[in-house]
């Protein structure tokens, strides 16, 4: 009787800590039945799926939970992408030399001096945007590179970021470490938990881990509150 009057007692604790234990798992089905009437049906299929899949990978195998961050790494997976799902070079570029050209005219555009185009060639590299989260500069690769434990190989070789393997931990891990951005007041990085919390969830805030200077945030808001959504199902 005592038993089994003390497992009725931490009958609760346990089911609470069975929960979370499989919190960071998806529901993947529900979620592509519900996200299929919020977004375009292609995105559920082909190499687009492969990417959702491959994300969701990866989120289970790390075991984060919170399904505001997962959210918001799809929006912004989306976003960047122009809606494809794929890793891509920045301009939607099929060769690199179309990515240069692009950011070198952009720059002449905005008369902006040569110095600060990412895009010229270093050594034979070039260190526009790539993969779901177009990381960009020399030192932005370097960084990434390092914090991930790949030593020197995206600086070496930047269109590895191109690769889903290499695309997912960058974005994954680049906003819930923090590895883009920072703020210029506190100098500290600035990641999901800044602003997805137990105190707030701040969908538009969430835009300056990626691009703090973007006019356009309430976009992937938008997206991350839909994805959110069908999360929860």
């Amino acid at each position: 009787m005592r038993k089994l009057m003390l497992f009725m007692a931490l009958l609760p604790v346990l089911t609470s800590a069975w929960a979370q234990a499989g919190s960071h798992k998806i529901s993947r089905n529900t979620f592509y039945s519900e996200c299929s009437k919020s977004f375009p049906n292609y995105l559920f299929t082909g190499e687009a799926r492969n990417s959702f899949d491959g994300i969701f990978d990866y989120w289970e195998s790390k075991r984060y939970e919170d399904k505001r961050w997962l959210a918001y790494i799809l929006a912004t997976a989306y976003r960047e992408t122009a809606g494809t799902m794929l890793p891509v070079r920045e301009g939607l570029c099929s060769n690199d030399q179309c990515s240069i050209d692009a950011v070198t005219a952009l720059f002449k555009k905005n008369n902006r001096p040569d110095s600060e185009n990412y895009a010229q060639d270093v050594n034979g590299k070039s260190y526009f945007g790539r993969g779901f989260v177009q990381i960009t500069h020399k030192r932005n690769y370097a960084r990434v590179g390092q914090r991930l434990g790949w030593g020197n190989d995206l600086v070496d070789h930047p269109e590895l970021a191109l690769q889903r393997e290499k695309a997912i931990p960058i974005l994954v891990e680049g906003v819930v470490q923090g590895l883009f951005s920072r703020d210029p007041k506190t100098g500290e990085w600035r990641k999901l938990s800044t602003y997805l919390n137990e105190r707030e969830s701040d969908w538009l805030g969430s835009r300056r881990i990626i691009n703090p200077g973007s006019k356009r945030a309430q976009i992937p808001a938008e997206y991350a509150k839909k994805f959110y959504a069908c999360l929860s199902k």
